[in-house]
Formats: structure tokens, C-alpha cells, sequence
């Protein structure tokens, strides 16, 4: 058997697209047309807000995770620190509730990454939604029967590829897509957790021996 693709995906298979004469009619008719589906959405004002965003809340969440990160290093060196003055037992206990406590937190940062990137998805997929009339009127206006990804066609034209004038009407009609169905709303990534520790001491992750 020959050696796997690069990109380690058997099913995927090198595009090409020609360049037409400079001499072309700017709007071809054919009745297939291509588009960058990645581009379609990264370029568009939609997808930039939604790359703004996710930019933005990102940063947000780094720096909490940071705080949270520092603190729990902090309250691990006191309990480390504590260890030598504590009955073998009552570190035992500290060291548990610390372990915890690290723990749940760990776990609720990832829980809000993970919901950052589902709204991502989501907000991703109402574009693509809303995107499809606009697309068919497109389709119509040029006498196609089908609008294809690019990534799919083995060889096209490029004067098939409508990407530019899709973004264009996209923009026009749909705007940045903000406050739409479906959309990022939002966020809260500084999601505050109970950093309040019991009176008789800090919880985290017990310290390494």
C-alpha cells in the first residue's frame, strides 16, 4: 500500500483552478459556480465580527485562567508551607479539599472554552443559513444549477468562482449578522468561581511530595 497524503486525509485530493482571459465577460454564465467556503465566512462582515469576538472573549478567558492559576499556586506554596506545623491528618484534609477545589475549577474553565467555541459553531452555521438565499438569487441571476465548494472540484475556471460577489451581497444584505438568531450573544468568560476559602484553610490540589 503507498504512503498516506500529507495532510493525513486519504479522500482529499489537490484542486486546481485555471485563469481565464483577462478579455472575459465580467459576470460569467455557467451553470456550475464554485466558492471558497472558508473564505465566504472569514472574509465577510459577519465573519470577521465572529473572529472579533472570539478574539476578544479569548483574551478574557487567558486571563482569568491565569488569576485562577496563580491563585491556586499561591494557596498550594501556604499549604506546603502549613504542612510542617499540621497534624499529619488535618493536612490530609486540606490537601484533599485544595485537590478538590482545582479540580472543579479546571474543569469549569474548560466547560467555558468549550462553550465559547460551540457559539462559535453556531454563530458559523446561521451564517451559512441566512447565506443560502442569497446564494440561490446569485445562482439564478447567473444561469447556474448548482454552486459547488472549490475545495471539492478536481480543475474549474476561476471566473466560475463567485466568492467575491457572494461576500459583497452577503455584506449588503446580511450585514455582521449581529443580535440574528442563532448568533453569539453575550458572554461572560470572566466567569467568576468561589474563590472564598474555608476558614481553616485554603482547598486545591494537594501538593507534589
Amino acid at each position: 500500500a503507498g504512503a498516506p497524503p500529507e495532510n493525513g486525509r486519504s479522500g482529499d485530493l489537490p484542486t486546481r483552478t485555471i485563469r481565464t482571459p483577462d478579455d472575459r465577460p465580467d459576470a460569467v454564465v455557467a451553470p456550475v459556480l464554485t466558492v471558497d467556503q472558508d473564505a465566504l465566512f472569514a472574509r465577510s462582515a459577519w465573519g470577521r465580527r465572529v473572529q472579533a469576538e472570539l478574539d476578544e472573549e479569548g483574551s478574557k478567558i487567558a486571563a482569568e485562567n491565569e488569576r485562577l492559576a496563580n491563585q491556586l499556586a499561591a494557596e498550594e506554596a501556604d499549604l506546603t508551607e502549613r504542612r510542617k506545623d499540621l497534624d499529619p491528618a488535618e493536612f490530609r484534609r486540606l490537601a484533599e479539599a485544595f485537590d478538590t477545589r482545582a479540580t472543579n475549577v479546571r474543569r469549569e474553565r474548560a466547560q467555558v472554552v468549550q462553550e465559547l467555541n460551540a457559539r462559535a459553531e453556531a454563530d458559523r452555521d446561521a451564517f451559512y443559513q441566512a447565506a443560502l438565499p442569497v446564494m440561490g438569487e446569485l445562482m439564478t441571476s447567473r444561469g447556474a444549477v448548482a454552486v459547488l465548494d472549490r475545495r471539492t472540484v478536481f480543475v474549474s475556471l476561476d471566473a466560475i468562482d463567485v466568492t467575491d460577489d457572494l461576500i459583497e451581497l452577503l455584506d449588503e444584505t446580511l450585514s455582521d449578522g449581529a443580535g440574528r438568531a442563532g448568533t453569539m450573544g453575550a458572554t461572560d468568560p470572566d466567569r467568576q468561581f468561589d474563590d472564598t476559602q474555608p476558614e481553616d484553610g485554603p482547598p486545591e490540589p494537594a501538593p507534589a511530595e
